[in-house]
């Protein structure tokens, strides 16, 4: 098993309790937490005697059995239902789970798994089983030492390969450190007796096994270490962490490049809340700064001091300098060293100074007017190196010991060259899965879900600002939250550009959300977008504000947001009969209340 430290800690918490734990720590000096530490850590030591003497009952009775069907034809999924009633009736705790529904990534976390699998095609499994396979064979996959597993394959000993797909994942089981609770059986067509003979075996051998001695004696053990601090990692000291998926998510039309990325924390005790933003330290592109260096007559070599280590200025430029946004003042100083005679026409005038600025790289400057500088003169233009906060779009309920990440790629074609932003070319282009990248997790307390898991919630959200949403869904679906869910998206393109559409549907067909309205801005003449969607259905949302609902933005700053304020507020003043005057106050003490919350950039 990984080592889960902290995360162990925090796990059996729920998101209120997290909540809670979170503006308390705010609100401590490092005198008050060491307190806190010291206090919760002599209470869990007080209540040890009476646990260890409850620990075998209470892990027999709490022993659960997941039983996972994956079925083609139905024959697995029949034998499944009949496994978990037969071991229900023989006073057994067991789930039956389709393989499509189960939740892979907390494999981890079984004691007791069943596996009734059949085959298809060339020894495949069937489609429903398809993520969970794909999971398990892959470099995510996690140790299974403490699992407990068996294998009943369906097949036809008429196909060459019989039972393969439970052959493989008994296989792969092993290989993962599973313990086999009962030998895998293939059976055959008529599989009716060798089924019966199968599940009284299997019950005997969960009778007679000390899984719950052996489950009693590492829970024993784990409460009787001392307790670990997480390590924080922060700005300044960031965790090295290993990119796992790095995934093109917009269609190949698409005038977007979005990219779903996955992160490994496996390691490094890091914990996050949905609506806390990934801090990412990235590297310039090497050919972009030896461009830059050529075309200054700078050596590569050439050795320069930053905070007191002497390196290269190809690795000063690479690692702490920005060099894809060009400003106003770098322009202007720029003009001073080279004397050029545009540039000197450019910044006489503010206005074309803040076009060329917008619409000129850094690098196409240089390239457009080259000259020889000095390695001091070139610092000198340069701005610092800052890492990029993306929204996190995961839940560690759900994905544990990963991190995703939803990145809109930024990029210029200018006079035929394409120029890629700094931190999204990084993380797009040249990072791929096994590279490791620098990472921090950034807490935003002002753009959480209710604490009250029954509050209905409206998330609204353009491009990559549906990622916390997606966190959002993924925490309430593993809270088992009652609250309605409303969300509004908007894109340029329905079949290019429906970010996780196939999760949407999936978490629509569950019941989970229970309104989805989009807006696809380029798919007819005239153009709809997400506030045009929201005076639509302006009824409802106000019914769901009196209700209580907490509303939630995520995206573009300068337009999206200030539209979608504007609708709300025209939504709010048809509907609740106010003033102009008064609905600008009713949405303020929206906010005020923490009912009305953006994270726009």
């Amino acid at each position: 098993m990984k080592n889960q430290n902290m995360f162990d800690l925090l796990l059996p918490l729920n998101s209120e309790q997290l909540n809670n734990l979170k503006q308390l720590e705010i609100t401590c000096t490092n005198i008050q937490s060491a307190w806190l530490s010291g206090y919760f850590w002599k209470i869990a030591n007080q209540k040890s005697d009476a646990i260890s003497l409850k620990t075998d009952e209470s892990n027999k009775n709490d022993q659960i059995i997941t039983i996972i069907s994956a079925s083609q034809t139905g024959n697995a999924k029949l034998l499944s239902k009949r496994l978990n009633e037969y071991l229900n009736k023989n006073n057994k705790k067991s789930r039956l789970v389709n393989a499509i529904d189960y939740k892979f990534k907390k494999i981890k976390d079984e004691k007791i798994l069943i596996l009734i699998i059949s085959t298809q095609g060339e020894g495949e499994p069937p489609e429903e089983a398809l993520s969970l396979y794909k999971f398990i064979t892959s470099k995510k996959a996690p140790n299974l030492n403490d699992l407990y597993y068996s294998v009943f394959g369906l097949g036809d000993t008429s196909y060459n390969l019989f039972c393969q797909a439970g052959k493989d994942f008994d296989k792969r089981f092993k290989e993962l450190g599973g313990n086999s609770l009962l030998d895998r059986f293939d059976a055959d067509i008529e599989y009716e007796d060798d089924y019966n003979k199968w599940s009284q075996d299997l019950l005997k051998s969960i009778n007679n096994k000390e899984i719950n001695s052996k489950s009693s004696l590492l829970s024993l053990e784990k409460q009787n270490k001392p307790a670990i601090l997480q390590t924080f990692y922060t700005k300044k000291k960031p965790a090295k962490a290993i990119i796992l998926t790095n995934q093109k998510i917009t269609g190949r039309n698409s005038k977007k490049d979005v990219r779903h990325i996955e992160i490994d924390i496996s390691n490094l005790n890091i914990n996050y809340i949905p609506g806390d933003a990934l801090g990412v330290w990235y590297k310039n592109d090497a050919n972009l700064v030896k461009n830059i260096l050529e075309l200054l007559s700078i050596s590569m070599f050439d050795k320069i001091k930053i905070k007191n280590d002497v390196i290269t200025i190809f690795d000063a430029l690479q690692n702490n300098f920005e060099l894809t946004n060009n400003t106003k003042n770098i322009v202007k100083n720029y003009t001073n060293f080279t004397k050029n005679k545009f540039l000197k026409n450019i910044i006489s005038n503010d206005s074309d100074l803040q076009n060329y600025t917008i619409q000129t790289p850094l690098i196409k400057m240089i390239n457009d007017y080259p000259s020889k500088l000095s390695i001091e003169q070139l610092i000198s233009l340069l701005r610092p190196l800052t890492p990029r906060l993306y929204s996190i779009s995961s839940s560690q309920a759900e994905v544990c010991d990963e991190i995703h990440i939803t990145v809109g790629v930024v990029k210029k074609l200018i006079s035929g060259c394409l120029y890629f932003g700094g931190a999204s070319g990084y993380l797009s282009q040249f990072l791929k899965p096994d590279d490791a990248v620098k990472i921090f997790i950034e807490t935003n307390n002002n753009f959480r879900l209710p604490i009250n898991q029954n509050t209905p919630i409206i998330m609204i959200g353009s491009g990559t600002g549906i990622a916390p949403f997606r966190s959002f869904m993924q925490q309430r679906d593993n809270d088992g939250s009652k609250g309605k869910n409303w969300i509004f998206f908007g894109n340029p393109n329905f079949t290019e550009d429906f970010l996780y559409q196939t999760e949407w549907q999936q978490y629509i067909k569950k019941g989970l959300i229970t309104n989805m309205h989009l807006a696809w801005s380029q798919d007819q003449e005239d153009k709809i977008y997400i506030q045009d969607r929201m005076r639509e259905n302006g009824k409802e949302i106000w019914s769901w504000i009196e209700e209580g609902a907490e509303i939630y933005v995520c995206g573009n700053a300068s337009k999206m947001a200030k539209d979608v304020e504007k609708a709300l507020l025209d939504i709010i003043r048809e509907n609740s009969g106010l003033n102009l005057e008064n609905t600008h106050e009713f949405l303020n003490n929206l906010r005020f209340k923490k009912r009305y919350k953006r994270d726009v950039y």
